[in-house]
């Protein structure tokens, strides 16, 4: 889940952002909330309990965005901070408050997906998701960026990590539903494939991590649309 804070003095523009952080949410299946807030001074007076990213307005009317963000960063020195400006020279200030990236107006759906997928990169190096497996040796919990694909063995499935292969009692199916919010796809009925570690494609095989592996052909238009999207 991410926690979103949207502060923008227009509220047309709030309404643009969120019609493009919600277009974000339905095509990548990501959880994430959006709290508004209509000044960087209503913000700094009734903070979100959690928030992950801000997307902040440079010329605010009072309080202007950089002055709010260096606010924010005497308070939060890990909270992502992406500056919304209309005119691109402001947007280099924003290295002094540590800002991840800009959007320029007018925001486009295009331009926010860019700017989702970097922040998601940041969050999830930062804070690394973790699953959890089970076998009859006991629990594992790996790092979801360390899996770069799993296979469907004999009623169970093998999980094929950067340093090790581990044997689980689950099914793929299950395992799909872990990784659901993660750049994962299944390509074939026996692969669920990390795109972080796809190597190349051609016809219908995929070389992962060095790997070579098959590609279902009713499989493979979604999964080459997918890998072209997790590439930007």
């Amino acid at each position: 889940m991410l926690h979103i804070a949207v502060v923008e003095d227009s509220s047309f523009d709030r309404q643009v952002l969120r019609t493009c952080l919600e277009e974000y949410r339905t095509r990548t299946k990501t959880e994430l909330t959006i709290a508004e807030y209509a000044s960087g001074k209503e913000y700094l007076e009734q903070p979100p309990d959690k928030v992950d990213l801000i997307f902040l307005d440079i010329m605010m009317e009072g309080m202007d965005g950089l002055t709010t963000a260096r606010q924010i960063r005497r308070r939060d020195d890990k909270v992502l901070i992406v500056f919304v400006t209309s005119m691109f020279q402001y947007a280099v200030q924003g290295y002094s408050v540590d800002a991840l990236d800009f959007l320029v107006k007018p925001v486009t759906p295009a331009a926010v997906k860019l700017c989702m997928d970097h922040a998601k990169k940041r969050i999830q190096k930062e804070n690394p998701i973790h699953l959890t497996f089970t076998n009859r040796d006991g629990k594992y919990s790996i790092p979801a960026s360390d899996i770069c694909y799993i296979e469907a063995f004999q009623h169970r499935i093998v999980v094929h990590a950067k340093d090790k292969t581990l044997q689980v009692d689950t099914s793929l199916a299950a395992a799909e539903k872990m990784t659901a919010t993660l750049p994962f796809f299944r390509c074939h009925a026996a692969f669920l494939v990390n795109l972080a570690y796809v190597d190349r494609i051609s016809g219908n095989s995929v070389w992962v991590n060095g790997d070579h592996l098959s590609i279902s052909r009713y499989r493979r238009k979604d999964f080459l649309d997918a890998w072209a999207a997790y590439l930007g």
